[in-house]
């Protein structure tokens, strides 16, 4: 077996490791972030969306037209509108300082006007409940005026001392903490003694060695709170703060791209009309342990596959709700420590669909592919400036999907691949090869065509996690028969080739 062949070998297991059990449904609480370059833009028009398209075209070349008039501020001034690369999502993180806009190199009155008359159509869009068109339009509103206060309602902020915060957070400041860069969210008091090394620990001050002896157990580990997770590690508190806030990156990079899932059309319709969910979304449990061989040990009595263990760079339990890591280290190749990176948007992703709605069952019938597809797709995430960017042609699974496809004549079509359940998909033969396709095809219909097949994956996952779905679900969903999909996605493999 050669060192390619290998790695796939690696990717086959790494890939298997969320285990999908029977769990018990809970209440969800939404919460809303935001995308750019909104699908909707690629959705068959009607005379509102026609407008909406209109505003928007109107909006950008008036900035266009201000930046070529300015050559000194152009690349500031165009700034303002999303990105628009090929292949890629943009999805825009909103300013905490309030007057962002302001002080910014396009007119406030500009960037006012188009976000007032695209949240107006997006009430007009709930009026007629478009809940999904209705959110689009305020999407695009948000992102030109981040200051627009009944959107920022809407979505659940509120002014505190000139910043935009959620209820958990003005309730944080309010309790005398503050969110450090290095030691996560603590009291403003210690905040002096911690940099100067010293640690609070049970009603008294200890060194940081002192420290580590008496978390050395992972029951005892440091516990970590965000507003979406509670984390507790055995590392070290500086460990646990890094990969605590890539999870929120995660979390808000998925409530933007997945509100859909959440919500139906009359629920978000309601949202408009003054029905804004109340109380704290729920907190998603994390374990990061010291390293790998500590990982494996405490997670045997759990998951009695040695191997699947051995080879895996994190794990979601169903059952006990908790997502399990560990971090990178000095010991580990290029290969295993991207893996290591990537893994806990890719179990985390599986912890976010199956925690944040009242699970009717397992998806395990049909479509298995896309429970992969996606959390793999999401592995891509990162962080850019203002944005969160997902999608890459060169992303490893997408390459080899395209290579096992176009030089090894693998391939499953659509109307089979839709028909796998959990078992048949992972017990497939070459399932490595398998996997990379789940991959590429849910880069295709994530990005393709400015995003045309989007919201059906989104409406997709949520009949497969209702328990709803069949195998006609995606041809119905994307209003596509398999062949034409097929043909399709075999031109996007060849358009995005390296």
């Amino acid at each position: 077996m050669n060192n390619e062949d290998t790695k796939h070998t690696r990717k086959k297991w790494k890939c298997a490791c969320a285990r999908l059990r029977p769990k018990i449904p809970f209440i969800v609480v939404f919460f809303f972030i935001f995308v750019s370059e909104p699908p909707l833009f690629a959705t068959e028009p009607d005379e509102l969306i026609l407008a909406a398209r209109q505003t928007q075209t109107d909006y950008r070349l008036a900035i266009e037209r201000l930046a070529a008039g300015n050559p000194d501020e152009a690349e500031r001034i165009l700034r303002v509108l999303p990105p628009t690369e090929s292949g890629l999502i943009y999805l825009p993180r909103l300013p905490l300082e309030f007057g962002t806009a302001k002080n910014g190199p396009v007119p406030l009155d500009l960037r006012e006007q188009y976000a007032e008359e695209q949240f107006q159509r997006a009430k007009q869009a709930a009026e007629k409940n478009r809940g999904n068109l209705a959110m689009q339009l305020a999407i695009a509103a948000i992102e030109a005026n981040p200051d627009h206060e009944e959107i920022r309602k809407l979505l659940g902020f509120k002014l505190h001392e000139n910043c935009w915060r959620t209820a958990w957070e003005v309730d944080r400041l309010q309790k005398g903490f503050v969110d450090h860069p290095v030691f996560g969210w603590m009291l403003k008091e210690h905040v002096e003694r911690y940099e100067a090394g010293e640690r609070f620990v049970k009603k008294q001050w200890v060194s940081v060695a002192e420290e580590a002896k008496l978390r050395a157990g992972i029951a005892n580990g440091w516990e970590i709170d965000t507003e979406h997770y509670r984390l507790q590690t055995n590392h070290s508190l500086e460990e646990g703060v890094r990969l605590s806030r890539r999870m929120e990156h995660l979390y808000r990079a998925w409530k933007l791209l997945f509100f859909r899932f959440q919500l139906s059309d009359e629920a978000l319709s309601r949202m408009f009309r003054g029905t804004v969910p109340s109380g704290a979304p729920p907190r998603h449990r994390v374990l990061l342990y010291r390293n790998k061989d500590d990982y494996v040990t405490n997670l045997r009595p759990i998951e009695p596959n040695k191997e699947m263990l051995a080879l895996s760079g994190g794990y979601y339990h169903l059952a006990t709700k908790t997502a399990y890591f560990f971090p990178v280290d000095d010991s580990m190749d290029e290969f295993d420590a991207e893996y290591v990176r990537k893994t806990p948007y890719h179990e985390g992703t599986h912890q976010l669909f199956l925690e944040t709605r009242p699970l009717r069952r397992t998806p395990q019938t049909v479509n298995f592919w896309v429970v992969e597809g996606i959390a793999m797709f999401m592995e891509t995430l990162r962080v850019e400036d203002n944005h969160y960017v997902l999608g890459d042609a060169d992303d490893d699974r997408l390459e080899a999907a395209r290579r096992h496809k176009h030089e090894h004549n693998f391939y499953v079509p659509f109307d089979t691949l839709v028909r796998l359940n959990q078992h048949s998909f992972v017990s497939y033969p070459q399932v490595h090869r398998l996997y990379s396709q789940a991959a590429g095809i849910t880069h295709f219909l994530m990005l393709a065509e400015s995003g045309r097949y989007r919201d059906g994956v989104v409406q997709l996952l949520r009949l497969v996690y209702s328990g709803a779905d069949r195998a006609d679900s995606l041809s119905r969903l994307t209003d596509r028969s398999f062949q034409r999909l097929d043909e399709e996605y075999d031109r996007f493999l060849k358009l995005h080739k390296k």
